[in-house]
């Protein structure tokens, strides 16, 4: 137990020490404040307008342009104009003097006409459909008060249609609202598992290539060698993760930001975690981490030099890629035949069946089931890995094939 300590700790404290951590460290901070504080700063920039858009009413219909600026853009100055400003207007939009389009609302055979002249079709087209809906509402509440109706047969007249939406299953969870936090989750799970467990060969194999490891599986048994450094290295990665989510936490509350933060113009509302939700996650990343160090050491003991080490992680870091793209595609059918299928399969499991219970709502039987089966096959996976981990160590130039690697086995 005692060698176990050594390797751990100098596995932990190397790890920490390390240039690649810090460096980690201090961008995904900077990613992160870039998330949560730039967009403010955007939305704050976008509060001042592009230029003006001047209004020529022929109907009677347009008495102010409070409307405008609220209900079809923020994004420019509404002005209304008379008939003898026209051509200088029109002369000022030519020139792209701060005027941008010129809207004219008229009357043919009873009928209103809006015409919205711009130098080009594209400059009108975020806000065209918006403002054709709102002057037709104000033409038709016009031509309302020229009835002289009364009050509530204007209601009538003008009620919005109003939809209700009636849930079955009432407190089961959204797409709609679960879609892109899940997926932010996935995909932060699966780097973390890459980062970590790449660590974990890439450390296997300069340790190696100094020869080091020759003194070492005299003195340690391989088991205490590989869980040593898998569980230094995975310590300094939730250290390092807690470092990054507290930093995340304190530029949200220095923000004001709440619970939801908006990502490329989506809400994205993580209140919808509950404590189910947050325990399986971490039984998934403790099983997956695991799992996958223990295949990334394995792999990282076959190699000679440092050199050769994405050669030699290549099929697992394919693996590791194919469970976040079936997690992903999951993700449109979470109780559908693939979701259900590949939330059983060891290699896919950490990254589907979250997505199922971030989604949906399996049985407690289904969870229970995908954690054992992954369990198994994490303690299966470390002691094959230990296997040739003890093998692959001693290799130097020569190249690891199944079959050299069948018969060290056997001879052990």
């Amino acid at each position: 137990m005692r060698q176990f300590g050594l390797v751990f700790s100098y596995s932990f404290k190397e790890r920490l020490r390390s240039k690649a951590f810090k460096i980690m460290t201090v961008i995904m901070i900077v990613l992160l404040a870039a998330l949560i504080i730039l967009p403010k700063f955007l939305n704050a920039a976008t509060e001042s307008t592009d230029g003006d858009i001047v209004i020529l009413d022929q109907t009677g219909t347009v008495r102010n342009t409070d409307g405008f600026k609220e209900q079809v853009s923020g994004s420019y100055d509404w002005r209304i104009i008379e008939q003898k400003d026209l051509a200088a207007e029109q002369a000022r939009l030519e020139n792209e003097d701060v005027v941008l389009g010129i809207v004219t609302l008229t009357e043919q055979n009873n009928q209103p006409v809006l015409t919205v002249t711009v130098n080009k079709q594209d400059d009108s087209a975020d806000y065209l459909g918006q403002l054709n809906y709102y002057v037709q509402n104000l033409y038709r509440m016009s031509q309302l008060e020229k009835l002289e109706l009364n009050q509530s047969d204007k209601e009538r007249v003008t009620a919005s249609l109003k939809v209700q939406v009636e849930e079955l299953k009432a407190g089961s969870k959204s797409i709609t609202t679960t879609y892109m936090p899940i997926y932010l989750i996935t995909f932060l799970l699966y780097f973390l598992i890459y980062l970590y467990g790449g660590n974990v060969a890439t450390s296997v194999s300069v340790e190696k290539g100094s020869r080091v490891k020759e003194i070492l599986i005299t003195k340690v048994k391989p088991t205490q060698l590989l869980f040593g450094k898998v569980l230094g290295v995975g310590l300094a990665g939730l250290l390092q993760f807690a470092i990054i989510i507290a930093a995340a936490c304190l530029m949200l509350m220095g923000s004001g930001g709440g619970a939801d933060i908006e990502l490329l113009g989506f809400q994205i509302d993580f209140t919808f975690l509950d404590a189910k939700t947050i325990v399986v996650l971490s039984i998934f990343f403790i099983l997956g981490y695991f799992f996958y160090a223990a295949l990334f050491a394995a792999a990282g003991s076959l190699v000679s030099r440092s050199e050769e080490i994405n050669q030699a992680t290549l099929p697992v870091s394919l693996l590791l890629m194919g469970a976040l793209v079936l997690a992903v595609l999951s993700m449109m059918n979470v109780d559908g035949t693939l979701a259900t299928v590949t939330s059983y399969i060891p290699f896919f499991t950490p990254f589907v069946m979250f997505a199922r219970v971030g989604m949906s709502d399996p049985s407690l039987t289904e969870i229970s089931v995908s954690i054992g089966i992954l369990l198994i096959t994490t303690l299966a996976a470390c002691w094959l890995s230990a296997k040739v981990y003890q093998i692959g160590v001693l290799l130097y130039g020569q190249k690891p094939s199944p079959k050299l690697i069948y018969k060290a086995m056997r001879s052990l």
